[in-house]
């Protein structure tokens, strides 16, 4: 016996579900290809849920809404007005992640564009791929 099971679902641009109307599991597709994201709500159903995906654009997602005008706590966007800058939602307003630089006694490899490496007793490196090198900041 095949069971098929349903989730409520949306084609509208900035469609977000109320989580109070959503069942314990329930899960809400928005389909649109402008902002499209699967969205569950917390235990107490007070929360909306964004699971994915990234956000990409340069306004920030959910700035237009119809439907639940929250943003959830955790949502990510890859904000490209502000040169490519990563953005995660922390419930009240968007915040930066901060940088992270490797640390060790030659370069590693594969490196991308904009990666930091540490170099003790040397300095602090950025890899650039438009010199396809290292270069000391």
């Amino acid at each position: 016996m095949t069971v098929q099971i349903l989730s409520r679902r949306s084609t509208i641009l900035y469609d977000r579900p109320f989580p109070n109307r959503l069942g314990l599991a329930e899960l809400a597709v928005n389909l649109n290809a402008g902002d499209p994201g699967l969205f569950f709500a917390d235990s107490v159903s007070s929360s909306l849920i964004k699971a994915g995906p990234i956000a990409i654009g340069a306004t920030a997602p959910n700035s237009t809404p119809i439907g639940y005008t929250s943003l959830s706590k955790g949502e990510s966007w890859l904000d490209t007005a502000s040169s490519q800058i990563f953005k995660i939602y922390v419930g009240s307003s968007w915040q930066i992640g901060k940088a992270v630089a490797s640390v060790g006694a030659s370069f590693p490899a594969g490196p991308v564009n904009g990666q930091l490496h540490y170099v003790e007793g040397t300095g602090l490196y950025i890899y650039l791929t438009s010199t396809s090198s290292w270069t000391l900041i």
